[in-house]
């Protein structure tokens, strides 16, 4: 009997974290480990990273603390018990996409309805926030992308704004944006890259000569296929220095969520993206780093083929602006919930800007 070889290695190391006695982040459904989750404490500082295999980090303070990735819903638990031989599980998302009728016909785009959120924490203090509805539409045969936006809004923290412009450094330092796809969705841009994986396996690594640069898993319960990708496994981490400014990229991940399908996944099938990133900015003068931390997510609210003459239909209710279904701003159920600590700063510290 065959058995994949990823799948027995991913096996034997979950068992050998046991053994050493390291606390692990697990899906509640499917045992399989959750790589790069964040762990916000108490005032929604992350504090904490689990790393590829789901380890927890040890050297935090003893509070509560939520962790929070964008295919599962956040979890508040006790920082102590990532120092225990005990795993700790987080509930997945439970996707209810709508199935897809295909033709011959209908076949020339993909439409995309989808939210995005994107925010940014400066020194740990959320400073800016946009989110908003945005359709896309992918031409399948030249892989081109239009982006049409619906509705939009933007937050910013004018108080922590006002602290900043004190500083020495007065560049703008808003890295929050409104997301544009790429031709390629992330498992098809790994791939071009020469990334070696395997999406009919339950856990597998993503291998560039011998480099880890990632993980697929996936969830058979569900039918949904993710992978966790770090951007910065490849690329010596220099620090780039520009007009007495300098940028230091800490940390980059991004994770994609698919409906699984045999040996392909294509914007057709994908529920959910999300970027992390962790970098250190200061000017020359400045005593200290700013640690600045910026999270942008876009889940898929509709998915369908389209015609060209249907595009055309489309894009004559997008000039009318009648388009009415966006009235409300209310969570869809496939959106991860925003963790509370940082709503509480939304709504208390941020005011809504053009």
């Amino acid at each position: 009997m065959k058995v994949n070889i990823c799948t027995i290695l991913s096996l034997l190391f979950i068992v050998n974290l046991n053994v050493l006695g390291q606390a692990v982040l697990l899906d509640k459904t499917t045992n399989q480990p959750i790589s790069y989750a964040q762990i916000l404490n108490n005032k929604g500082a992350v504090v904490g990273t689990t790393d590829i295999d789901g380890n927890l980090p040890q050297n935090l303070d003893d509070e509560m603390v939520t962790i929070q990735h964008i295919a599962y819903n956040p979890e508040n638990v006790k920082s102590s018990q990532f120092k225990k031989d005990k795993s700790i599980f987080l509930s997945p998302i439970g996707y209810q996409l709508k199935e897809v009728t295909v033709t011959a016909k209908n076949t020339d785009y993909i439409y995309l309805r989808t939210y995005f959120r994107s925010y940014q924490l400066n020194d740990s203090c959320m400073k800016y926030f946009r989110d908003g509805f945005l359709d896309f539409v992918i031409n399948i045969k030249h892989k081109d992308t239009e982006r049409f936006v619906q509705k939009i809004r933007t937050f910013q923290n004018n108080e922590l704004i006002e602290k900043d412009k004190k500083r020495t450094n007065t560049l703008v330092d808003k890295y929050i944006y409104t997301p544009y796809l790429d031709g390629l969705t992330l498992m098809e841009s790994l791939k071009k890259e020469g990334w070696r994986y395997n999406t009919d396996s339950i856990d597998c690594r993503l291998l560039l000569n011998e480099i880890v640069g990632g993980v697929t898993r996936l969830d058979t319960v569900q039918g949904v296929l993710r992978v966790e990708y770090d951007v910065l496994a490849t690329k010596e981490k220099k620090p780039k220095t520009l007009f007495g400014y300098t940028t230091r990229l800490e940390n980059f991940y991004q994770t994609e969520s698919y409906i699984y399908k045999p040996g392909y996944q294509s914007y057709m099938d994908l529920i959910n993206r999300k970027n992390y990133r962790k970098l250190f900015f200061s000017h020359k003068k400045d005593s200290k780093e700013q640690m600045i931390e910026i999270f942008d997510e876009l889940y898929v609210l509709e998915h369908k083929y389209i015609s060209k003459d249907e595009l055309k239909q489309y894009k004559k209710v997008w000039k009318s602006d009648s388009d009415e279904s966006f009235s409300e701003w209310d969570d869809n159920t496939i959106i991860t919930p925003l963790v509370p600590q940082l709503v509480q700063t939304l709504e208390s510290h941020m005011v809504q800007v053009e």
